[in-house]
């Protein structure tokens, strides 16, 4: 037998509602709860955070929050803990878009031909490196030691990054590029007539590449009948000299700069001297193209290959004198100057020998260029085969041996005396590219000259 229990449905109903009307009660409570705990939290994010640390070393910082408890004043001298009132300051929720803004401004890059330059490093160019907007003071001497610091990481960053992507050579060029416009204060008064030089080769090393890979591209069909790309090579060497003229005014900033950062200055020395061999490697490069003159050359006007002796044989005594003359009279330069700086350790000696080097070096060019036997070859520093220059340079050590003013009389006797003879050789000469070469000498000379009375007028 089966017995069914009923209920009346009344009373089913009622029960019922008095259930949910509780449940919805709770859950109303419940979320009111929650809401309030949200909301009084938010004051406490968008406050001063963190109240600063404990002040128990007389320190602590405050929060940066418009009423966060435990502010700005939350260290006194009595090692207190923070619980002054901070000071007004921008609201919690903006923190982080002020914060993503500024990173994005410092990493937005400009482009330029060899490297790249971001935000921060243009502070740098402007002189703004090492700015500290702590409070407090810092001695100068702290300051350039932590801008040099940076300084020299980010040239070692660069070098790494450029060297993974490029041949060596060419990283160096673009490194030594970079270096010379990132200097910020650490070059002084230098600094942005570095940079401007530094970019205007950067932008004129960029056309030279453009001409060099021009005359690779050159179809070996039509090198065979007609010879190089000489208008390609014109341009590649007409922007190869201007940038050995930037060079030099380089190398003198650097030479004169009294206020330039002593280890940054030697790093700059060398980065320089990067630059001009480079330029030199485009400039022979240049020459070559041009003396390529291919099958037709040959046979109407000349063989390429023997273009060297051609232009040796029509080129007049005099000039090949002149030629000769001023390779030894460079050399001359740099030995009396290497001699002297060792003696006085003077830096202007020792920057314009590296300088007078170079001019050894373009000169040795056209030697080589004209097929004229080199009078320096095999010659020791303070030896000459010009008996003239011999003498001349022994008197000028013994001048320069007596005081360091004897020694920088002699340096400008000698620039005075090779701007003289240049003039003459200028004159001498109806080529072009010796004509080049000489004035290129000339403008450096001035530079030394200039230099060297410089230095003088200290004394």
């Amino acid at each position: 037998m089966i017995i069914f229990f009923s209920f009346p449905s009344t009373q089913v109903t009622a029960h019922y509602r008095r259930v949910m009307t509780v449940i919805r009660k709770v859950s109303t409570i419940f979320m009111l709860a929650l809401l309030i705990l949200s909301i009084s939290s938010i004051p406490v994010l968008a406050a001063g955070g963190n109240g600063g640390s404990s002040g128990s070393d007389g320190a602590g910082s405050g929060g940066s929050g418009s009423d966060g408890n435990g502010g700005g004043n939350a260290g006194d001298s009595a090692g207190n803990t923070g619980n002054g009132a901070g000071q007004a300051g921008p609201e919690g929720p903006q923190a982080q878009p002020l914060q993503e803004e500024q990173e994005r401004k410092q990493q937005e890059t400009v482009d330029q031909p060899g490297v790249q330059i971001n935000q921060q490093d243009r502070d740098q160019d402007q002189g703004r490196t090492g700015v500290d907007n702590a409070t407090g003071t810092t001695s100068p001497d702290l300051i350039r030691q932590r801008d040099r610091d940076t300084f020299l990481q980010q040239v070692s960053q660069v070098e790494q990054n450029l060297s993974r992507d490029q041949d060596r050579e060419r990283a160096q060029v673009d490194v030594a590029l970079y270096a010379l416009t990132h200097t910020g204060n650490l070059t002084g008064n230098a600094g942005p007539e570095l940079v401007r030089l530094g970019t205007e080769i950067n932008t004129s090393y960029a056309v030279a590449l453009q001409a060099e890979q021009q005359m690779k591209s050159r179809s070996s069909f039509i090198r065979m009948l007609v010879g190089g790309d000489r208008e390609a090579a014109g341009l590649l060497i007409q922007n190869a000299n201007q940038n050995q003229q930037r060079i030099q005014q380089m190398e003198q900033l650097l030479a004169d700069c009294s206020d330039c950062d002593p280890e940054v200055r030697v790093i700059l020395e060398e980065r320089v001297q990067v630059l001009s061999q480079e330029q030199n490697r485009l400039l022979t490069l240049g020459r070559q193209e041009q003396a390529d003159r291919g099958l037709f050359g040959w046979l109407f006007g000349g063989s390429g290959v023997l273009g060297g002796t051609t232009q040796a044989a029509t080129l007049p005594d005099d000039e090949k004198l002149w030629l000769t003359y001023m390779r030894e009279e460079e050399k001359l330069a740099r030995d009396v100057y290497l001699s002297l700086g060792s003696r006085w350790n003077l830096p202007v000696f020792t920057n314009i020998a590296k300088s007078e080097q170079i001019h050894m070096d373009s000169v040795k060019t056209l030697l080589d260029r004209y097929g004229i036997p080199d009078p320096a070859a095999g010659k020791a520093q303070g030896e000459f085969s010009n008996q003239d220059l011999q003498k001349l340079h022994d008197d000028l050590i013994t001048k320069g041996s007596v005081s360091p003013v004897e020694a920088l009389n002699a340096g400008i006797l000698i620039e005075e005396t090779d701007i003289a003879d240049l003039n003459r050789a200028i004159a001498a000469t109806t080529h072009n590219d010796i004509k080049t070469v000489y004035n290129n000498l000339l403008q450096g000379s001035m530079n030394h000259l200039n230099a060297f009375e410089s230095n003088l007028a200290r004394y």
